[in-house]
């Protein structure tokens, strides 16, 4: 088949063409298996990074041709190699902002504080990265359940969850890329979700924008009970 120079085209393949063969278990046509999940293939490396590439620039396509019921440990797995690489990122930024603070600061103890939260939070990424996709995952499917969008059950939605985390390569920007990394994994999850669920834009982002004001009114009424207690 010839390449077509369309935006699904990847290092001289077409998108359909670098997943030949990746159907699910159910074998459905056009349903085909991430780069990713194709390793013996395209080996761990560039199959992490096809993905990625796919994930953050066609994620419509990606998740589109995404079959389900084929587990959940692939996506899983993806979402722990980004978390830990996300997480060491941040940690080494943290090392250099503390490297030009030690010139002005008075207190040296302060300085490596920063530090030191971000290497516990590298060290333990691995737990912490495999808690917050399956609670982010099942948050959004529960909503999505509620506004009528689920149409292929919690899998897809995990795995929509679970690729959502390459937008955490953009912790390797210095400072502000967990910033925009957030933001570009809100819209990758968004349009993941009314892709592979094939169901209506409004609902997929009702099911991702409500569980996050949920859980920052949660947290402003703690802290707002917390202040009036110590008061």
């Amino acid at each position: 088949m010839t390449p077509d120079n369309g935006p699904d085209e990847f290092n001289g393949e077409s998108f359909s063409e670098g997943f030949d063969q990746g159907f699910g278990t159910a074998g459905t046509e056009g349903l085909l298996l991430p780069p990713w999940e194709r390793r013996e293939r395209y080996g761990f490396l560039n199959g992490l990074y096809l993905s990625i590439k796919d994930v953050m620039l066609a994620p419509r396509t990606f998740f589109h041709r995404m079959p389900t019921q084929v587990g959940l440990a692939q996506p899983l797995y993806f979402a722990l190699v980004l978390g830990v690489v996300a997480a060491f990122f941040v940690w080494m930024w943290s090392l250099a902002g503390s490297s030009l603070q030690m010139f002005v600061a008075d207190d040296l103890e302060e300085v490596f504080q920063g530090p030191l939260y971000s290497f516990l939070a590298f060290l333990f990424s691995p737990v912490t990265v495999a808690i917050l996709v399956f609670f982010k995952a099942g948050l959004i499917h529960l909503m999505l359940m509620l506004v009528g969008g689920n149409k292929l059950g919690f899998e897809a939605t995990f795995r929509v969850a679970a690729y959502g985390e390459a937008a955490s390569i953009l912790a390797l920007l210095p400072f502000c890329g967990i910033f925009f990394g957030v933001l570009w994994s809100l819209f990758i999850t968004i349009v993941g979700l009314y892709s592979i669920h094939e169901t209506d834009p409004w609902r997929a982002v009702v099911a991702v924008i409500a569980p996050m004001f949920l859980c920052l009114s949660l947290f402003s009424a703690s802290a707002i009970l917390v202040m009036v207690g110590l008061g």
